[in-house]
C-alpha cells in the first residue's frame, strides 16, 4: 500500500471515533481550536530545546491542547459567555501568539505555518522507522499507535463515556468522575491532533474529526453503530480523496477534506431526515392521501347506487375539484393496485378496494 494512503487511513481511523464524541458533546469547534493552538505549544517547546526533531515538541503541543480546553472550560463556567463564544475568544488568542512568536523570534527556523495548516501527506514516506528489518513511515506508526490507544480507551470506558456524554448530571450522580474522564478524553484528542497535523495538516485533521461523524449521525442514533459507520465513511473518503488527488495532480489533504464535505452534504440530502428524503416522503404521503380520498369518494357514492352520477368519469374531477390529469393519475394507480375497476363510464371498488374503504371509514370515523 502507498505510504501516503496508509497514513491517511490511519489518521482517519484515529480521529473519527473521537470526533463522534466531540459532536455529541457539542464541542465540534474544540477540534478546530486545538488543531491551531497546539502551534503555540510547538513554538514554546522549540524555544526551550532549539531542536525541531525533539519529542518535547510533541509533548508541548499536547499540553497546549489541554491548556486550550482548560481555558475554554474556565471561561465557559463563569456563565458570562457561552462555550462557543469562549472557544472563539481563546482559539484566536493562542494561535495569534504562536504566529507572532514565529515571525518575530523564529524567522530562521523551519516552522512553516502554511505546512502546519495544509500539510503534505505525500512526503510521509520520507521519514521512516525500521521495525524487524522493515521500514515503515513514522507518521503511520504514530497514527496506528494512537488508533489502538483510542480504541482501547473507548472500549474500556465505553459505558462511562456514553453516560457522561448524554447525561452528565446522571453520570455524576452515579459516581462517574466526569471531570477526570473529560480531561482524559480531551488530552487524547489533543495528542491525536498533534500527531496528525504535521503530516496531513490542521484542515484535514478538523475534517476527519467532524465530517464523517456528522454524516454517520444523520443515519443512526445508536452510539456503537455511529462509531462504526463513521469509521467506514472516513476511511472510504480517504481512499476516494487520495485517488482523486493522484488523478488530478492536486493537494491530497485538500481533496480529502473536500470529499469529506461533499459526502456530508450528500448525507444531509439523502439521510432519513434529509431534504430529498423528506420531500419524497411528503410527496408519497400526499399521493396516498389522494388515493384514500378517491376511494372514499367512490365508496360513499356507490353505497346506494353502483352507477351514481358522482362517480361518472366525467364528473369525478368537478366533485373533487381535481384536474382531469390528476384524476387519471390517481385512478390509474388504484387500478394497478387492483383496488378500483372501471365499468363502462363509472369507477367501482373491487373487493380489496371495498375492504380498504371500510378501514378508511373506521379510521376517519365516517
Amino acid at each position: 500500500m502507498d505510504d501516503a494512503l496508509l497514513v491517511l487511513l490511519l489518521t482517519a481511523a484515529a480521529c473519527t471515533p473521537l470526533g463522534v464524541f466531540l459532536i455529541l458533546r457539542r464541542l465540534s469547534m474544540m477540534a478546530d481550536a486545538i488543531s491551531h493552538t497546539v502551534l503555540l505549544g510547538i513554538v514554546i517547546a522549540f524555544f526551550a530545546t532549539h531542536d525541531l526533531g525533539s519529542p518535547w515538541l510533541l509533548l508541548g503541543a499536547a499540553l497546549m491542547g489541554v491548556v486550550t480546553v482548560s481555558l475554554v472550560e474556565m471561561l465557559g463556567k463563569t456563565n458570562l459567555v457561552p462555550y462557543d463564544d469562549a472557544i472563539g475568544v481563546i482559539f484566536p488568542l493562542l494561535f495569534s501568539l504562536a504566529v507572532i512568536l514565529i515571525s518575530k523570534y523564529a524567522g530562521n527556523a523551519h516552522l512553516d505555518t502554511d505546512m502546519v495548516l495544509m500539510g503534505e501527506v505525500i512526503y510521509a514516506g520520507l521519514n521512516t522507522m525500521e521495525i524487524c528489518g522493515m521500514e515503515f513511515p513514522a507518521a503511520a506508526l504514530k497514527m496506528g499507535s494512537l488508533f489502538l490507544l483510542t480504541m482501547a480507551f473507548i472500549s474500556i470506558l465505553y459505558k462511562e463515556l456514553k453516560v457522561s456524554t448524554f447525561d452528565g448530571a446522571y453520570a455524576r450522580l452515579i459516581g462517574i468522575p466526569t471531570g477526570i474522564l473529560f480531561y482524559a478524553f480531551m488530552s487524547l484528542t489533543s495528542l491525536t491532533t498533534v500527531a496528525a497535523f504535521d503530516a496531513v495538516g490542521a484542515i484535514l485533521v478538523i475534517s476527519f474529526f467532524i465530517a464523517p461523524g456528522a454524516a454517520a449521525l444523520l443515519f443512526t442514533k445508536h452510539l456503537s453503530h455511529t462509531l462504526l459507520l463513521a469509521l467506514l465513511i472516513s476511511m472510504a473518503n480517504a481512499v476516494l480523496g487520495y485517488a482523486l488527488a493522484i488523478q488530478m495532480n492536486a493537494s491530497i489533504a485538500g481533496l480529502c477534506a473536500a470529499v469529506n464535505m461533499v459526502i456530508y452534504l450528500i448525507a444531509l440530502l439523502i439521510g432519513p431526515k434529509g431534504a430529498i428524503t423528506s420531500y419524497l416522503r411528503r410527496r408519497q404521503s400526499v399521493r396516498q392521501m389522494q388515493r384514500d380520498l378517491f376511494l372514499l369518494h367512490i365508496g360513499r357514492h356507490t353505497a346506494a347506487h353502483a352507477e351514481s352520477a358522482e362517480n361518472h368519469i366525467s364528473e369525478i374531477g368537478s366533485h373533487l375539484k381535481w384536474a382531469d390529469a390528476k384524476v387519471r393519475r390517481v385512478s390509474r394507480a388504484l387500478i394497478e393496485r387492483r383496488l378500483l375497476r372501471r365499468e363502462g363510464s363509472y369507477y367501482l371498488l373491487t373487493d380489496a378496494g371495498a375492504a380498504i374503504y371500510a378501514d378508511l371509514c373506521k379510521r376517519y370515523y365516517l
